[in-house]
């Protein structure tokens, strides 16, 4: 028994060694992290529900037009970002600069909601959109990538490889949001104005912790020369003398991606077969999940009373999407192909649609005597999609090219990704608007026939799914059959990289060395000084 009750005591030893890491850089970006998820979680998941109670029926399809655009916009913007501190400024102050209008636009919403008519708070509305959009951006462009930079320049992280780095990384961002994000459930009694001034502080105080952090942060230098970010010669700049962290994690940009797609044919046509399969699949019904999914709870019976079960239905998504990714990891990764687990999720996209369209019919049916919880498997696929569909591609991407690049693929091919999809929410945004009228009601939710837009929907994902299947089976089969020919530019280029030189150089150490010399010439004109 003792020994028994040892090995366990040691399996939760090393659990926490594993993956609970505190440093006071870390720290102090977390606690921004932690503001993110209550503000994104208590607000912006569900601004849909906030725009229902403002503007009332009458404005209900513009209202899902704007959010699907402010959406679509904030995953263009990132990959926006993401360039930026790498062509004009560094991460830091980008980070500083996003948060900042992300704190103004809680503050004009609050003072929207708490001191503004009507119309007034409409036209507010609407800058405080964009301020906020851009710190939701900044937020994927830098902050994950920012924190990443100060645990690996710890300690040696950055000598680890990639797949040990990569799940101790995202145990760092996961705490801190998923602690933000069962906050909200709690503060469900508050009304909307006092949910924008408790986000704002929020925001502040982690935001001037973060600020207060600035002294112990490892901050890069930038350099505009592109030629100097391909040859990967960044150079570093430490308050403190902190550790190097491997120039892997900064390098390259969307056009390296490009490059590196563009030496592999079938690497690059296989990824653009799946981006476009997210393009026409993933973003329609994502764009569906933040609107039309949460607009449907108007019309059925609410157990919670006085509580609004957007953010009980927003969290149940949420904690899907990392369950499933939780698990999924669990799994031996022999057995669990980058291209099964995209396959997973776009099935679950198909069940999604297929669910929202006989749900819908039910609610329609039964008119309001339906159950709220109708629409809980709904969120649950929107939630597991996601978490196997963008994961497994961000997989599928990292697993095909070197070891060096696989930091910066994983980042810019997730920000490529969401791109794409960011795109598709814009259109199909546009199209409510082209369809308001006929199959979009502005006045009653049960005359916009949702049934028939989800049956599309259906249909829709169906054959992008069946499109899906052929393109992975073709790639799957025939891989033997080209392993045997000549190796790919993208295999050529690993084998015949040049191997890392084991010691580590670091700019402090030139100088040193510089110095050195300096002293010996030094030292040698003296003794000869002296002789004569």
């Amino acid at each position: 028994m003792p020994a028994i009750v040892r090995a366990v005591l040691r399996s939760v030893r090393d659990w926490f060694r594993k993956y609970l890491y505190f440093s006071w850089p870390t720290v102090c970006i977390r606690g921004l992290v932690f503001s993110h998820s209550f503000a994104n979680h208590a607000i912006v998941s569900i601004l849909i529900t906030y725009l229902s109670y403002m503007w009332e029926h009458p404005h209900s399809q513009i209202a899902t037009v704007i959010l699907n655009i402010q959406d679509g916009v904030s995953d263009i913007m990132v990959i926006v970002l993401a360039h930026i501190p790498r062509t004009y400024m560094g991460s830091f102050k980008v980070i500083v600069t996003t948060n900042a209008t992300y704190i103004i636009g809680l503050i004009l919403l609050w003072l929207s909601a708490k001191y503004m008519s009507v119309g007034t708070a409409s036209r507010v509305f609407y800058g405080a959109m964009v301020l906020i959009t851009l710190g939701e951006s900044g937020r994927w462009a830098v902050l994950q990538e920012f924190l990443d930079e100060q645990y690996l320049s710890e300690h040696n992280h950055a000598e680890l490889p990639y797949d040990v780095n990569q799940d101790k990384k995202d145990a760092l961002w996961m705490l801190p949001w998923f602690l933000g994000a069962v906050v909200p459930p709690f503060l469900l009694k508050t009304t909307w104005a006092q949910i924008f001034l408790i986000s704002t502080i929020a925001m502040g105080v982690s935001y001037l912790v973060f600020l207060l952090g600035f002294p112990c942060y490892f901050i890069h230098n930038v350099n505009n020369s592109e030629q100097s970010q391909d040859a990967r010669t960044d150079e570093v700049n430490h308050l403190d003398q902190a550790p190097r962290v491997l120039e892997q994690t900064r390098s390259g940009n969307v056009r390296r991606l490009i490059n590196i797609l563009k030496k592999n044919e079938r690497f690059l046509t296989e990824t653009l077969s799946i981006w476009l399969a997210f393009f026409l699949a993933y973003s329609v019904i994502r764009a569906a999940g933040s609107t039309f999914f949460f607009q449907q709870m108007d019309n059925l019976k609410n157990p919670f009373n006085n509580y609004d079960p957007a953010v009980y239905f927003n969290l149940f998504s949420s904690l899907a999407k990392y369950v499933i990714s939780f698990l999924w990891n669990l799994i031996p990764k022999t057995w669990k192909p980058s291209r099964l687990r995209i396959w997973c999720g776009m099935a679950c996209i198909v069940l999604c649609c297929l669910v929202a369209w006989q749900v819908e019919i039910h609610r329609l049916e039964t008119s309001s005597n339906a159950s709220i919880f109708w629409l809980a498997p709904q969120f649950f696929l929107l939630g597991v999609m996601e978490g196997l569909a963008v994961y497994g591609m961000i997989d599928f991407l990292v697993d095909r090219v070197s070891e060096g690049d696989k930091v910066m693929v994983g980042y810019y091919g997730s920000h490529t990704t969401g791109l794409i999809i960011g795109i598709g929410k814009i259109l199909v945004g546009l199209s409510v608007l082209a369809f308001r009228g006929r199959w979009f009601d502005d006045n009653n939710l049960d005359a916009s026939h949702l049934d028939k837009y989800y049956k599309a929907l259906t249909i829709l994902t169906s054959v992008v799914f069946f499109f899906y299947c052929c393109i992975a089976l073709y790639y799957y089969y025939t891989r033997e059959e080209l392993h045997d020919q000549t190796p790919s530019p993208v295999t050529t280029e690993m084998v015949n990289q040049p191997k890392p030189n084991p010691s580590r150089h670091y700019p402090s150490d030139e100088v040193t060395e510089k110095a050195d010399e300096k002293a010996e010439d030094f030292g040698q004109l003296v003794s000869q000084i002296f002789q004569c």
